[in-house]
């Protein structure tokens, strides 16, 4: 294999999660020779999991952040639809919609103002809505909803590991060099180095590797970056075959998504603390339990898998896209939490136009890591 000092790259890649591989991808569309290092295997940490679900937040205090969001979830599905054709790999894409009961009269209250203002903040035909009633009573329990249910038709699912997967079959097929197991550092002049003192040549270095990005960059920082928080999953295989066309279920932190392999992943914890990023237990649990009473398609349903991995959030929340300070020809794309892959493929396109300086116009200037990072070498 050639030396990474060996070969320069226009562009290394560090990290092969779902803003790695859009990053890399995205690059060698643009004609760019680009490598891809990844610490364990493609798709390792949060990016390999198993909800997929992509949802709008909500269109009241309408914002740079949601509208960015917004532009993901409307263009990723024909961008997932030309990755598919060069592929050839279902990704388990769908706009499903998505179910969240209500419980109370206030949020009732809030529910008709977000109904409201959908109408200005979403294009035709996407809406949120208001319902006393729904057609999926076997898999909504009515008991669980006793004022309605808010809806919405823009809300989206993907199989992770498929589009992971789609991705990695994309970036062999236009000749992105992968590294897996391949860890990197930062030497004193913030310059990216194997464990072997092995430069990294490449013309820029874009950092997208997921959580683990904020550890590679804090010791450059006056405060930290960003931190992990730990979720847990699991795939539940329902007694009955189910329609895999319902909608998402959304209710206070639970998720159950139908996918179209037949079976429903639900999740997911939200863990600030934990010893062992890869561990499950009964805060899983009693997420299962929470799924089971909202759907009744899964009373009986068998748990074949459990998951657990790490979700990077940025300090301050906002995803960090850009040019990180006090380092030369580095860039961040990472950060994006809970709304990592519905708008990856658009943190890929921001922070690749500015390694050619330009601004793209579509990103939020809280995103720039000038806005929110004071070096310590300023």
């Amino acid at each position: 294999m050639p030396s990474l000092s060996a070969n320069r790259h226009d562009i290394a890649v560090i990290g092969g999660g779902i803003v790695g591989l859009w990053t890399a991808f995205e690059a060698a569309r643009q004609g760019r020779s680009v490598v891809l290092l990844e610490k364990r295997h493609i798709g390792a940490g949060a990016s390999g999991g198993l909800l997929g679900a992509l949802m709008p937040h909500q269109a009241t205090s309408w914002n740079a952040k949601k509208q960015f969001q917004l532009d993901g979830l409307l263009t990723l599905e024909d961008e997932i639809t030309a990755l598919e054709e060069l592929t050839g790999i279902d990704t388990g894409y769908r706009r499903c919609g998505r179910l969240m009961p209500i419980r109370n009269a206030e949020k009732r209250r809030k529910s008709d103002e977000w109904a409201g203002a959908s109408h200005d903040a979403w294009p035709y035909p996407y809406r949120w809505m208001v319902a006393e009633a729904t057609i999926y009573s076997d898999w909504l329990s009515p008991d669980e909803m006793p004022l309605g249910t808010n809806a919405d038709n823009l809300s989206a699912r993907v199989d992770p590991r498929n589009l992971v997967a789609a991705l990695r079959k994309a970036l062999e097929l236009s000749g992105v060099a992968i590294r897996e197991e391949t860890t990197i550092l930062f030497d004193d002049t913030r310059k990216p180095l194997l464990p072997d003192g092995t430069p990294v040549v490449a013309g820029h270095v874009v950092l997208s590797a997921g959580w683990q990005t904020f550890g590679l960059v804090d010791p450059e920082f006056a405060e930290p970056t960003g931190r992990g928080v730990k979720g847990q999953a699991a795939l539940l295989k329902p007694a009955q075959p189910i329609d895999t066309a319902q909608p998402i279920l959304y209710d206070n932190g639970t998720y159950v998504i139908a996918h179209d392999s037949g079976l429903v992943a639900v999740g997911s914890t939200s863990e600030d603390a934990f010893d062992d990023p890869a561990s499950v237990d009964e805060k899983l649990d009693a997420v299962i339990d929470r799924a089971r009473l909202l759907c009744p398609a899964l009373v009986n349903a068998e748990v074949v898998e459990k998951w657990a991995g790490i979700r990077p959030r940025a300090s301050g929340r906002e995803p960090l896209v850009g040019p990180l300070p006090g380092f030369a020809n580095t860039l961040i794309a990472a950060g994006g939490f809970k709304i990592s892959f519905a708008i990856a493929h658009l943190m890929a396109k921001a922070v690749l136009a500015q390694t050619d300086d330009a601004n793209p116009a579509f990103l939020p200037d809280i995103f720039l890591p000038k806005n929110r990072l004071k070096s310590l070498h300023d």
